[in-house]
């Protein structure tokens, strides 16, 4: 069974600083997500549309619903981001990991599976701990950007 559909009617101030604030050149990216989202839920564009545009999961594109309607416009806009953890992918892990892609171990390395990598990582004391999950986002991303020589 689908979600019923749950419309919008944004009010034309509403709209038009949701687009003002759209408009700043320095927006944080959760606020201009939020704006877009409701902008997107007001012209009743399929969640799935919206989800693909902003890059996100459907589900949280419906988070974002419900936390709009719990709030209101102006704490929906301005709350400030949750809890979690500080990330682990410092800035001296990523010299670590594009130190590996670049140095002499770099063709054995790209083999290596992530929890060795994670375990590198700890042994050249970069970081207490890292899980592998974090390690492959960094060394996809790394990987991308410097490319395996060979």
């Amino acid at each position: 069974m689908g979600r019923h559909r749950d419309l919008l009617r944004l009010t034309a101030a509403q709209r038009a600083d949701l687009r003002h604030c759209l408009a700043q050149p320095r927006l944080d990216p959760r606020q201009r997500n939020r704006a877009a989202a409701l902008l997107d839920w007001d012209a009743a564009r399929p969640v799935a549309d919206t989800a693909r545009q902003l890059g996100m999961t459907v589900g949280r594109v419906y988070a974002l619903r419900r936390l709009f309607r719990q709030q209101g416009l102006e704490a929906y806009l301005s709350a400030p981001p949750q809890g979690g953890a500080p990330t682990k992918l410092t800035p001296a892990v990523e010299t670590a990991l594009a130190a590996l892609i670049t140095g002499p171990e770099a063709a054995a390395a790209c083999h290596w599976p992530l929890r060795r990598l994670a375990a590198y990582l700890v042994e050249q004391g970069c970081t207490h701990s890292i899980s592998p999950a974090t390690v492959a986002k960094a060394w996809q991303r790394l990987r991308t950007l410097r490319p395996v020589p060979g």
